[in-house]
C-alpha cells in the first residue's frame, strides 16, 4: 500500500493511455484484417488514408512554394527592454543562458523569477547580481511570469526561457516601436543526438516556413515559449484573461494578442537563438504528451473566436481552421485507421512515399540543412505527432476533470489536488479512453468512411 500511495498518477495516465492505444491496434487488426496482410489496394482504403494522413505534408509544401517572404529586422535599443526568465529548478542551464544575457543586458534589467525551485537555482541568478524573485510556492510559469511584471520599468519585456541561448541575436525593439505588437525569433535546437536532429528540421520548418509565410500579413500563429518580445502593456492586459495554464501558455499568449487586434500583428524576426531540446525519443515523448499539446486542445475556444473574426488576416484565420479540423478533429480518424497502416503493409509504403515526396519539398526550399535520413525517418515522426497529440488530449481531460471535482481556481493546481480526485479522473479518462476505442473495434467506426468505392461517387 505504501508503493502505491507513492506513485504519481499525473506521470502515468500517458502510459497509461499509451498502452491502451498499442492493444486497441492490435485488437483491431487481428479481428479485422486477421494479422498482417499483403492483400491488393482498395480504392475505399485509399480514400480516407491519403487525403487525412497527407494534409499537414500537403500544407507545408504549399507554404514552402509561396513567394519568399522576408525576415523582419529593425534597430535595437537595449534600455527600453527588460528580460524575464522564469524557471523552476533550472540550476543545470541557467548559469549559461545568464552569462550570455549578460553580455547584452545590465543585471538591474534581467529578472529571474525562480517559482518553487528547491536546487541552486535562485543561488546561481543572484551570482550574476540580476534582479531574484524567489517565490517559495510553485506559481508556474505564467503566474510567476504575471508576478515579475511588477518590477519592469520598460516599456518592453523580453521573455526567454532558462535554457534559451540569446548568442548574438539582435533584439529588435524598433519593431515595437513601428507598432507591431509582438515580435518571434527564430528558434532552433542544439543537436547533440537524432532525435534532437529530427527536432531541428521541425523547428526550421515552422520558422522559416511556417511562421515566415505569415510575415507579411503579420499573422504569426505563435510565439515560442523559449523567446519573445512583448510590449509591457500587452502583457499587463493579459493578466486578467490568460488562463495561466503552463501547456500552450505561449501559445494562449499569441492568440490572445492577436484577438486584441490592437497593432500591426505579429511578426518573425531574422534573430536566431539556440534552445534545448530533449535529447532522447522518451524525453521527447514526455515532452509533447505534458507540456506541449495539451496546450493545442486547451487552445480550441480561442482558434474558433479567431476563426469567427472578420478583422483578422485571412491566412491567420486559415489556420486556426486547420489546427481545429484538420489536426484536432482528423486526428481521430488518423487513429481509428492506424491500424491499416500497420497490417496492410502496401498503404503503409504508398503513404510513406506520397509524405516522403511532399515532406522532399520544404527540405529543398530550406536549405537542405539536415542530414538527408531526417527526411527518410521524417514520415513515421509523424505518426509519433499523431500517438503523442492523442494521448496529450487525453492528459488535458484528466487535468480538467480534476479541477472540476476539486474546483480549482487555476487548472494547473492540479498537481496539489488529492489523491482520491486523481484516481477518479485517472480512471474516468482511460475508461473513456478504452470504450471509445473498444466500440470500434466491434462495430468498425471507419466503415462511415471507407464502405463506399470511387464507382459509387459516380452513380449517387
Amino acid at each position: 500500500m505504501k508503493k502505491l500511495s507513492k506513485i504519481n498518477i499525473d506521470q502515468i495516465v500517458g502510459p497509461a493511455v499509451f498502452l491502451i492505444l498499442i492493444l486497441y491496434v492490435l485488437a483491431y487488426g487481428i479481428l479485422h484484417f486477421g494479422g498482417i496482410t499483403f492483400g491488393p489496394l482498395a480504392n475505399d482504403y485509399l480514400i480516407i488514408l491519403l487525403p487525412i494522413w497527407l494534409i499537414d505534408g500537403c500544407k507545408s509544401t504549399i507554404e514552402s512554394l509561396a513567394p519568399k517572404r522576408h525576415y523582419f529586422t529593425s534597430g535595437e535599443d537595449i534600455s527600453k527592454v527588460t528580460v524575464i526568465v522564469a524557471c523552476k529548478d533550472g540550476q543545470a542551464v541557467l548559469g549559461t543562458t545568464l552569462r550570455e544575457l549578460r553580455r547584452k543586458f545590465p543585471p538591474e534589467q534581467i529578472i529571474v523569477a525562480s517559482n518553487g525551485s528547491t536546487d541552486m537555482t535562485t543561488a546561481i541568478a543572484r551570482s550574476y547580481r540580476v534582479v531574484c524573485l524567489d517565490y517559495k510556492e510553485a506559481l508556474g510559469k505564467v503566474r510567476a511570469i504575471n508576478q515579475a511584471l511588477e518590477h519592469v520599468k520598460t516599456p518592453y519585456v523580453l521573455l526567454i526561457d532558462d535554457d534559451t541561448l540569446l548568442g548574438g541575436a539582435r533584439i529588435p525593439t524598433g519593431l515595437l516601436d513601428d507598432g507591431y505588437s509582438a515580435v518571434a525569433f527564430r528558434v532552433f535546437v542544439k543537436e547533440t543526438t537524432w532525435v534532437s536532429k529530427l527536432q531541428m528540421h521541425e523547428y526550421r520548418k515552422s520558422s522559416d516556413i511556417g511562421k515566415r509565410y505569415h510575415n507579411k500579413r503579420g499573422s504569426v500563429q505563435n510565439i515560442s515559449g523559449a523567446i519573445g518580445l512583448f510590449p509591457l502593456p500587452e502583457l499587463v492586459r493579459q493578466l486578467k484573461s490568460h488562463t495561466g495554464e503552463f501547456s500552450g501558455e505561449d501559445l494562449q499568449r499569441t492568440l490572445l494578442i492577436h484577438l486584441a487586434n490592437s497593432g500591426k500583428g505579429v511578426v518573425l524576426a531574422r534573430s536566431v537563438v539556440i534552445t534545448e531540446a530533449p535529447d532522447t525519443l522518451i524525453k521527447l515523448f514526455k515532452q509533447r504528451i505534458y507540456g506541449w499539446y495539451p496546450g493545442l486542445y486547451a487552445n480550441f475556444g480561442n482558434y474558433l473566436k479567431i476563426i469567427f473574426n472578420r478583422r483578422l488576416p485571412w491566412v491567420l484565420r486559415f489556420d486556426a481552421v486547420y489546427n481545429c479540423f484538420f489536426v484536432m478533429i482528423l486526428d481521430f480518424l488518423r487513429l481509428l485507421s492506424l491500424p491499416i497502416l500497420f497490417f496492410y503493409p502496401w498503404y503503409f509504403i504508398l503513404t510513406y512515399v506520397a509524405y516522403l515526396l511532399l515532406e522532399l519539398v520544404p527540405y529543398i526550399r530550406s536549405g537542405s540543412v539536415e542530414p538527408l535520413w531526417v527526411i527518410l525517418v521524417y514520415p513515421l515522426y509523424g505518426i509519433f505527432g499523431l500517438l503523442t497529440r492523442v494521448i496529450a488530449c487525453a492528459i488535458l481531460v484528466y487535468r480538467r476533470l480534476i479541477a472540476k471535482f476539486g474546483a480549482l481556481v487555476w487548472v494547473d493546481d492540479y498537481r496539489g489536488a488529492p489523491k482520491h480526485l486523481k484516481v477518479k479522473s485517472f480512471l474516468l479518462t482511460t475508461g473513456i479512453v478504452s470504450v471509445i476505442l473498444l466500440l470500434n473495434v466491434i462495430v468498425n467506426f471507419s466503415t462511415i468512411f471507407t464502405n463506399f468505392t470511387f464507382s459509387q461517387l459516380f452513380t449517387h
